[in-house]
């Protein structure tokens, strides 16, 4: 494996370029924080004269990608073996073959959706008592609060320091890009925000409702909101990723088309 520098940026987002948006983290992360800058690093293992696959670095989180259908899974895992991990993720293809590396872990498909304008009709009216905004840095303790009471999300954050790299994760996030929340009563019960944030789109990441207050149509007004700021910002089109057919019905009535399959092996 070989530590990629600024100097391999075109021939990074020329590979890349073919799915824009499997790679929205790869290139998001390029255009904020460059190459080979923390929490970034880009790794390639070569091959041929070439790459043989990309490893993007995001503290530690990693995501691998190639073009093909194949790569050398046993170099990828020698090299991830060596450091903490903890999540890898890529198109479900590239993720299957490395299970077998690490059988403590899970794979967990999703699929991959786009959206390119938001539905006007997909919300229902939000009750009195309720606020829903913009989230600030006066927010953060808040929306990292509701994110580790729910189950989903305190999975990936576990351990002493599960609490700080979710505010982390939230506060770079606000730097570069939107966190919306919904508040009932002054108490924040859902949330979603983008991450990955480029010149031509983001991800929606982090869509957590209180389980309290589930059902009342909330995840589709934040979402909704989120992604109309988003637009207005300049975006063309935004992604995001869902595993259970509830969520999936949701984001499609917002706006979102499947357009592929995607996995993290946690």
């Amino acid at each position: 494996m070989i530590a990629l520098t600024e100097k391999d940026r075109p021939a990074i987002l020329e590979c890349l370029s073919a799915e824009p948006e499997m790679n929205l983290f790869f290139i998001g992360d390029i255009e904020s924080y460059g190459v080979d800058t923390p929490p970034v690093q880009i790794y390639a293992h070569p091959a041929a004269g070439s790459w043989d696959f990309l490893l993007l670095q995001y503290f530690d989180f990693y995501i691998v990608y190639t073009r093909g259908q194949t790569y050398d899974t046993a170099a990828l895992a020698e090299f991830l073996k060596e450091r903490r991990v903890d999540c890898l993720s890529g198109k479900l293809e590239l993720l299957e073959p490395m299970t077998a590396y690490f059988p403590q872990r899970t794979l967990e498909p999703t699929y991959l959706c786009r959206c390119n304008a938001v539905n006007q009709d997909a919300c229902r009216p939000l009750p009195a008592g309720t606020e829903l905004r913009r989230l600030t840095e006066a927010d953060l303790d808040e929306v990292t609060r509701l994110l580790l009471e729910v189950e989903e999300f305190a999975d990936s954050y576990k351990g002493e320091d599960g609490p700080q790299r979710c505010r982390r994760g939230n506060a770079e996030n606000l730097k570069n890009g939107l966190l919306y929340g919904l508040f009932e009563n002054g108490r924040m019960v859902c949330t979603a925000q983008t991450s990955a944030d480029n010149s031509q789109s983001a991800m929606v990441v982090a869509v957590a409702t209180d389980k309290s207050a589930r059902g009342r149509g909330y995840a589709s007004n934040v979402v909704s909101a989120l992604c109309r700021a988003s637009f207005a910002r300049g975006k063309q089109f935004l992604c995001l990723f869902y595993d259970n057919p509830v969520a999936g019905r949701i984001y499609h009535r917002i706006g979102f088309e499947t357009i592929g399959r995607y996995a993290m092996l946690k």
